[in-house]
């Protein structure tokens, strides 16, 4: 009887979920002050936060997870420069249940950051409205935000929303001076490649010392694909490369410019800034590596090259040097190189076999985990009635 009741705490000991992080969101008024390790812990991640985000958790941790609201906004930055978007939507929802007004937008701003992180563009747009209603001083730069994820997201009149809000009075200079590239991307996402073609090319050649330039000249290059002028696309595609050579994955769809994607990816690159205000973080979001992206787009066009001119049975095709298109969606949510990747992106980055055989991988059964646990279990069933049977002789 014992040997059973040890085997089933066992196995619900070993499928039980790890305890979550757990915070105290006390008045922002509270006499207490701060122990002196949360103090330095705290000054050390404003400090440099991509660099101190881990220590100012344990910290936190450390003092049994007792913050006040400003310190909670802090800390779960910090849990999404670490990747941990769960955590960190955790900690955004204490401290905007917590009711002070001063801080419930923020706290909301916070939440749209953990549903971008996490690829959820409908929830993050929902947290961005509650931001604008709880703090009207937040309106002018959230209203951009929600009409940017709208538009990544394919919504109907996503391009006409946002072009609507970048000209409005109050919209923020950072914002209102790349509105024509918002546009662009706008008309991508809408399916308007020719005319997402030629805005990309103008605002290229309009701001060539731009930091968005390469980004632009990247993104008209795709829309040049997607419009069937592949031998324009390809000449500009190698121009952008130029000779330098990296490597790393790139996800499929973050090569496509899908618009989940990308802010996914603005979202990685954010957890390795500074803290800045939410204007230039949301500007930050479309700043990415033109050139990077334009060699993993050529590396993958050699590869469905390679493909075509062998036959299927022939195997895998060998990937060129240079930047390689991962299956990963999410190229970060556990770690700045990689994600876990998807079965759409795998389809098209992957191995060269053929479709049945894909498909008979896909459903077969997988008999041998099944048995390997089967064979752990058993034998962890039979340590511990050896070990309960000389009890039992003891006790008779």
């Amino acid at each position: 009887m014992r040997s059973r009741c040890a085997l089933s705490i066992a196995l619900l000991l070993s499928l039980a979920p790890l305890p979550a992080f757990a915070i105290s969101v006390i008045p922002q008024t509270d006499p207490s002050p701060p122990s002196q390790q949360e103090q330095e812990a705290f000054k050390a991640y404003l400090q440099d936060p991509a660099a101190n985000a881990k220590a100012y958790l344990d910290a936190i941790r450390d003092e049994n997870g007792v913050v006040r609201p400003l310190q909670a906004l802090f800390l779960g930055d910090a849990a999404l420069r670490l990747g941990r978007y769960r955590m960190a939507n955790d900690i955004f929802e204490a401290v905007r249940d917590t009711g002070d007004p001063n801080f419930a937008g923020l706290a909301e701003v916070g939440l749209a950051g953990a549903a971008l992180g996490r690829g959820r563009l409908p929830d993050a747009s929902e947290h961005l409205e509650a931001a604008g209603e709880l703090n009207p001083g937040l309106r002018s730069y959230t209203d951009v935000a929600v009409a940017l994820v709208d538009a990544a997201s394919g919504t109907p009149g996503g391009r006409e929303e946002l072009a609507a809000v970048l000209m409005r009075p109050d919209a923020d200079p950072q914002l209102r001076d790349i509105a024509p590239l918002l546009d662009a991307y706008a008309q991508y996402w809408a399916g308007d490649v020719a005319g997402a073609a030629d805005a990309f090319t103008a605002f290229a050649v309009a701001h060539p010392d731009s930091r968005y330039a390469d980004d632009a000249l990247y993104a008209a290059a795709q829309a040049k694909l997607r419009d069937g002028r592949d031998a324009e696309a390809q000449a500009d595609l190698e121009a952008l490369a130029g000779d330098r050579r990296s490597f790393g994955p790139v996800s499929s769809r973050l090569v496509a410019l899908d618009g989940r994607s990308l802010l996914r990816e603005g979202i990685r690159r954010d957890r390795g800034m500074t803290i800045r205000d939410l204007p230039k973080r949301i500007a930050d979001l479309l700043d990415g590596d033109g050139s990077r992206m334009a060699r993993a787009a050529l590396a993958a066009r050699a590869r469905e090259a390679a493909v075509d001119d062998t036959q299927p049975a022939a195997g895998n095709a060998s990937a060129p040097a240079g930047e390689s298109v991962a299956a990963a969606d999410d190229p970060g949510a556990l770690s700045p190189a990689a994600g876990g990747g998807t079965a759409d992106e795998r389809s098209g980055t992957g191995s060269t076999a053929s479709p049945a055989r894909a498909d008979e991988r896909a459903t077969r059964f997988p008999w041998g985990t099944v048995l390997t646990i089967a064979a752990f279990l058993a034998a962890l069933a039979l340590w511990l009635l050896s070990r309960a049977r000389p009890a039992q002789i003891r006790s008779r």
